[in-house]
Formats: structure tokens, C-alpha cells, sequence
């Protein structure tokens, strides 16, 4: 699914959400293939940020059982290691980490340098930098804020501290994505082509700035709709 089928967000989400509906009449909303669809989608478009060579073809061939590249597999364990409802936490992040990476355990202890932003958190201050997410994620206000922001909350802080040695961007993405269902948005799908303006909303959420950032994922969001439209018109199982 070369940038995701080429996704178009010309439609607005209601009409989007219209014609979901209209198609949706013979197979019901929690159809399972339309979600699994929806998270090949979204993990092919993390791999392709992530650098990975990776095909669509590939990737919905490992759902059935076929040959799979070992970052597609892990990956797809990560999207199921942590259970939808539970509070994003440090254990969340771990656990995401550990099964992205096929097992790699444990926060980074190595120090690490960033050219174009601040400084990633001192290795042993990366723990309680977590800890501090996950409070401000714990907190009654948190779940207030709309889902988009939630989400941009959480993955520009987790890029800002690089937790990890490597898989940083994927677990940011599990994360961002995490809070944005549990706040009752679609999962967000970002796709290789997002790579400049997702730098760019970084930087600026870097800087307290999270509503470029926020707007991305709400738009990513609307793409869960478009891959569902196009999985119903093409007729897949």
C-alpha cells in the first residue's frame, strides 16, 4: 500500500464517515478485517518512518502466516502488547519497546546528542522524566484535552527523552496512537511522505508548540477511514 494506497483527504470526515456507513450495511463496524487492515496500515507507515524497506504485500502476507521481514513481526506483537484500556505508564512504554525490537530490554544508559532540538534527557534521569509522562498523563485534566493533543502530547515528550538505545519513533507512535483510541479517536496512521512535517511539528512541539503536531495526528487519524472506504470498495475479505 505504497503511501498507504496514495491516501487523499480532500473528503470531509463526515462525508468520509457517510460513505463508511453506506458500505459498512453488509458487514457491520467492529468487522475485523476492516481493523486489522487498519493496522497494517498504520504499521507499515511506522516501519517506513522508522527506515525500513518494507511492502504492503509483505506485511498483509505476515498476517496470514507468510514469510515476514522480523520488524513487521515485531512490530505487529507491539500493536497487541499493551490492552487498549490501560492508562498509558512507563510499563506500557517498556512493554512496547521490548516486543518492537524483539525482546530488547531496558531503559538507555548511554548518553545521546541532538543537533536540531534539546538535549534527549540525561541516561540517569530518563526513569523519573517517564515517570513524570505518565503522571501528567494520569492526571483528570489530561483526558479533557482532545485526543489529537493528547496524542502530540505524548509523542513529542517520549521523542524529546529517547527512552531508548533504538525504536524510539515506533514507540512514540504505539504510544500517541494508544492515548488517541482510549480517548475514543480512530488510530492515526502516519505514512512515510509525513516525514518532513512531522520534523517540523516536532520542533515546534519541542518548544510548547503542540497544535501543528496535534493537527497531523488528527489528520492521520481521518486516514483510518480512507484505508477502511478503500478495503470495502476493493472488495477485500
Amino acid at each position: 500500500m505504497s503511501e498507504v494506497r496514495g491516501l487523499r483527504l480532500s473528503a470531509s470526515a463526515a462525508v468520509k464517515e457517510r460513505r463508511l456507513q453506506s458500505l459498512l450495511a453488509e458487514r457491520g463496524p467492529d468487522d475485523p478485517a476492516l481493523r486489522e487492515c487498519v493496522e497494517d496500515a498504520q504499521l507499515l507507515g511506522s516501519l517506513d518512518l522508522a527506515g525500513f524497506s518494507v511492502t504492503w504485500d509483505e506485511v498483509r502476507a505476515s498476517r496470514r502466516g507468510g514469510p515476514a521481514p522480523p520488524s513487521v513481526a515485531w512490530l505487529r506483537a507491539a500493536q497487541r502488547a499493551v490492552e487498549p484500556a490501560v492508562p498509558l505508564s512507563v510499563e506500557a512504554l517498556l512493554t512496547w519497546h521490548r516486543a518492537a525490537t524483539g525482546g530488547t530490554a531496558g531503559l538507555r544508559r548511554a548518553e545521546r546528542e541532538r543537533t536540531d532540538g534539546p538535549p534527549p534527557a540525561p541516561a540517569p534521569f530518563v526513569a523519573s522524566r517517564l515517570a513524570i509522562l505518565e503522571q501528567w498523563m494520569g492526571v483528570d485534566s489530561a483526558g479533557e484535552i482532545k485526543a489529537a493533543q493528547q496524542g502530540a502530547l505524548v509523542l513529542a515528550r517520549v521523542v524529546e527523552i529517547l527512552p531508548f538505545e533504538d525504536a524510539n519513533g515506533r514507540v512514540s507512535r504505539l504510544a500517541a496512537s494508544h492515548v488517541m483510541v482510549r480517548a475514543g479517536a480512530r488510530p492515526p496512521i502516519l505514512v512515510r511522505g509525513d516525514r518532513p512535517r512531522l520534523e517540523q511539528a516536532l520542533q515546534a512541539a519541542f518548544q510548547l508548540a503542540t497544535e501543528p503536531l496535534a493537527t497531523l495526528l488528527e489528520e492521520a487519524s481521518g486516514r483510518a477511514l480512507d484505508v477502511m472506504i478503500q478495503t470495502l470498495e476493493a472488495g477485500e475479505p
